[in-house]
């Protein structure tokens, strides 16, 4: 594994972990706000539906592959051939915020004049939308020391110290469902209140990926943690809490 060459001044490292999460805090903040629009997109291009319906859908794969490649295993070790091991979350937060940002400004929307539901409604919706930030930060304060945008591992070798070993959460959101941040992910794409015809598209696409991405990212936690997590698997419902957890069946 390549470590880093030369010592940064503690100063630099702090500013540029600063600089990675701010990236990352904007970019996420550009995503919530694009969600929350009437209307999705900044710039209209001119397309076609059909050519506006393949164009959004490369968008989102783009992002799709770009989350859930560099998140494997299987790429760190590669990316660690040409740069420290201790760089890889900084590089996932980088080219996460880029893709996020590009599918948001770059989004073509196929409504004029989407749909809008009656006031009732959107008050609950956005009431659902509430509930599944609160379930966000749940999640986050369960995890304890959650590192965000990949500073952590970079600062710990910054400062000559040992990272923290990931621990299996279950805790928490964690006693409900195995992966709380995608199950709110979920909540908050369908808690639009406007239904375009893109916007069902982005949620179908967003909805798939995040299943299909949480049962790849569960074979590296049954490889990381073992039979633990494989107890895990078996006592907490992937997604949908479906049941008590089993604590509180006791």
């Amino acid at each position: 594994m390549k470590t880093l060459k030369s010592p940064w001044g503690i100063g630099a490292a702090y500013l540029f972990a600063g600089l990675t999460a701010l990236v990352g805090i904007v970019s996420l903040i550009i995503f919530v706000r694009f969600l929350s629009a009437t209307q999705l997109g900044v710039f209209e291009l001119g397309m076609s539906p059909v050519a506006a319906l393949v164009w959004d859908t490369l968008l989102c794969l783009v992002f799709f592959v770009q989350h859930s490649g560099m998140v494997r295993r299987s790429f760190r070790r590669w990316s660690e051939r040409w740069m420290p091991g201790c760089l890889h979350g900084v590089l996932y937060t980088f080219t996460s915020a880029a893709a996020l940002v590009l599918l948001c400004v770059l989004w073509q929307p196929l409504d004029a004049t989407p749909p809008i539901p009656d006031a009732p409604i959107r008050a609950v919706l956005r009431g659902f939308s509430l509930l599944a930030v609160l379930g966000f930060l749940w999640a986050i304060v369960s995890l304890g020391g959650f590192d965000a945008f990949g500073t952590g591992d970079f600062l710990a070798r910054v400062r000559r110290r040992e990272p923290p070993q990931p621990r299996l959460a279950v805790r928490g959101p964690y006693r409900w469902v195995r992966h709380p941040f995608y199950s709110m992910a979920i909540v908050l794409l369908w808690a639009s209140p406007a239904v375009s015809k893109d916007r069902l598209l982005l949620n179908a696409l967003f909805t798939v990926w995040i299943v299909l991405g949480a049962r790849w990212e569960e074979r590296d936690l049954v490889s990381a943690y073992g039979d633990a997590y494989r107890l895990h698997q078996r006592e907490v419902p992937m997604l949908i809490p479906w049941r008590l957890p089993k604590a509180a069946l006791r």
